[in-house]
């Protein structure tokens, strides 16, 4: 709720400005003018935005995962709200870590391996390897941030449990991701279409009519590309949980897997000993 109003809000500020910004008149050096009578004010506002996006985002991500764990744990959800967040607040330094590892070397690593096949995609040999590299290197960062979480492990150490894990069921696993990229895809362009569709509508008739486009139609058109806007925020969070828990599902199957293959070893070694 609270990102519902944070972004509405700023989205209307957003588009306040750009749609009644005229290069011709006196306002042309706004921007200019403002940024430089307000820099103190704005670089902190950016900041607190960027920490707020940051742990948004940790929330996010990390809840769909603390609840499985006590899902599992629980054997079922007689649990509450609260006991999630308890868990969130903590295991909060630990999900700083992780974020910070995952920001400052993996993601340097996996930009340098995206510029990386599409440079091959002009022999071909790329395209292939790049449909199934964004796929697969979500489900890795997911894969390793379950191990990591569950099991109090290093950072390092979760990274290659999580590849162990990825490479195991590698095509099940990323076709899995992949579908349900798409079914994702589709929700929110079905979300976000209509009234996009109602705002350029009403623009069109403005225009069609003859004359400038009067203040109500740009009114509408701002509403409307505002509800986008927040429609697309707000359901990109709400659906991307769907592929933390495709990937949790993923994970407590392969650790099930494991478990039981170990439990079979220990079954017949005895009496061998």
């Amino acid at each position: 709720m609270v990102l519902v109003v944070l972004s509405y809000f700023l989205f209307q500020l957003y588009f306040d400005f750009f749609l009644n910004f005229d290069p011709s008149n006196n306002n042309a050096h706004f921007l200019q003018n403002l940024i430089q009578n307000n820099a103190a004010v704005i670089f902190l506002g950016a900041i607190f935005m960027f920490l707020f996006i940051i742990l948004l985002s940790m929330l996010n991500y990390s809840i769909p995962v603390i609840y499985m764990d006590l899902y599992d744990k629980n054997k079922g959800n007689n649990f509450e709200t609260k006991d999630i967040l308890n868990v969130f607040k903590s295991k909060f330094g630990r999900i700083i870590v992780f974020f910070l590892g995952l920001i400052f070397l993996i993601t340097p690593l996996l930009m340098f391996l995206f510029v990386l096949l599409i440079l091959l995609c002009f022999i071909l040999i790329g395209i292939p390897m790049l449909l199934f590299f964004i796929p697969a290197a979500v489900s890795w960062i997911t894969l390793s941030f379950y191990e990591y979480f569950n099991h109090d492990k290093g950072f390092f150490e979760s990274l290659g449990n999580g590849f162990k894990h990825l490479k195991n069921q590698f095509f099940p696993n990323v076709g899995a991701l992949m579908i349900m990229y798409i079914i994702i895809q589709i929700s929110m362009s079905v979300f976000t279409i209509i009234p996009y569709m109602f705002g350029m509508a009403s623009m069109l008739t403005s225009t069609q009519n003859g004359g400038p486009i009067n203040s109500d139609s740009l009114s509408t058109v701002k509403i409307m590309l505002t509800i986008v806007m927040v429609i697309s925020m707000l359901m990109s969070y709400v659906l991307n949980n769907l592929l933390l828990v495709n990937q949790g599902l993923v994970y407590y199957s392969r650790r099930e897997y494991n478990e039981n293959i170990s439990s079979q070893d220990s079954i017949d070694l005895i009496g061998s000993e």
